[in-house]
């Protein structure tokens, strides 16, 4: 098996909340910095996609079970993949993906391409599956039957309620050495996405799936400002108010969050941890997210841990 080169648990409730005070407070006054960063912010950016497809799975999709759409788009080397925003219009049947990133200050010059793929699960109906941009791909047309008037938990799956999904199992289709099949697996895009496990490809399975086995080990590292343990990444920083302080670059912040500008409301750049994916990134009461949701009020940008309350 293959481990890819990618990011729904929670991390368990630590100290630190993240809600109350001055939301302009200036540079953290607990941080520890890290010596090792660079003197960069980022910036959260959209990309324009180049193609939409749907992902393995080319089976016929039904109300109440799931599929996967990928979305290629261009960029530089040094982004970091942000959780991309997906907008759902029923009264239309159009699902609009935008791939975004979060964009290095200053960038680099080496251009990368890159593949994002995205799970929906969509009311029956003939629907458009687009991808945002100024010179956006040909959409894709998916047709969703309507749901078949059965109970849960068949094997093998043709629901998502066949499924575990309240460990994130979903129905997926995908083809093996035996042809086209569905099966109950975790979907994924990286490692930080399983929490007790890792992202991987299957040979004769399904690609970007969690599997069973260590998401660190001493040939796969942990990403900076995570601790590998038991075979496990674990958050080394803390989140709280005074560590998601003001910040000029990187320099400023302790090892894992970086130094994010505000990009959904006026105010100054701020040591945050910048979600690559919906995954479990963050520490404490804390979940990646829209700012919208962030109850302390210090998000200034979509896709960073914000704080749920305690």
């Amino acid at each position: 098996m293959k481990r890819t080169a990618l990011a729904l648990v929670l991390a368990g409730v630590g100290c630190g909340g993240g809600g109350g005070g001055d939301p302009d407070a200036g540079p953290c006054t607990d941080c520890t910095p890290n010596p090792d960063a660079g003197a960069f912010t980022w910036r959260l950016t959209p990309r324009d996609p180049t193609t939409i497809y749907r992902f393995e799975d080319q089976s016929p999709v039904v109300a109440g079970r799931s599929t996967r759409f990928a979305v290629e788009h261009g960029g530089l080397a040094c982004d970091l993949w942000a959780m991309p925003l997906v907008e759902i219009a029923a009264s239309t049947r159009t699902v609009m993906i935008t791939p975004r990133v979060f964009a290095r200050v200053p960038d680099c010059t080496l251009a990368a391409s890159q593949i994002r793929v995205v799970t929906l699960e969509l009311a029956a109906g003939t629907w458009t599956i687009r991808g945002a941009g100024t010179t956006p791909p040909p959409p894709v047309t998916l047709t969703v039957g309507a749901a078949p008037a059965r109970a849960c938990g068949l094997s093998p799956c043709t629901l998502d309620c066949d499924c575990d999904t309240a460990s994130g199992e979903r129905c997926l289709g995908a083809m093996g050495l035996g042809g086209a099949f569905t099966a109950c697996v975790r979907p994924c895009e990286h490692n930080r996405d399983c929490g007790d496990g890792a992202c991987v490809d299957l040979a004769d399975g399904h690609f970007r799936t969690c599997d069973l086995q260590p998401e660190c080990s001493a040939g796969f590292p942990c990403p900076g400002g995570y601790a590998c343990t038991a075979g496990v990444c674990e958050p080394t920083f803390t989140l709280s108010q005074s560590t998601r302080a003001g910040c000029v670059s990187d320099q400023d912040c302790s090892g894992g969050l970086r130094c994010v500008e505000s990009t959904t409301a006026a105010g100054p750049s701020r040591c945050e941890v910048a979600c690559r994916t919906g995954g479990g990134w963050c520490q404490g009461a804390h979940v990646c997210g829209p700012a919208a949701a962030d109850l302390s009020g210090l998000a200034r940008t979509d896709s960073v841990c914000g704080f749920l309350g305690e």
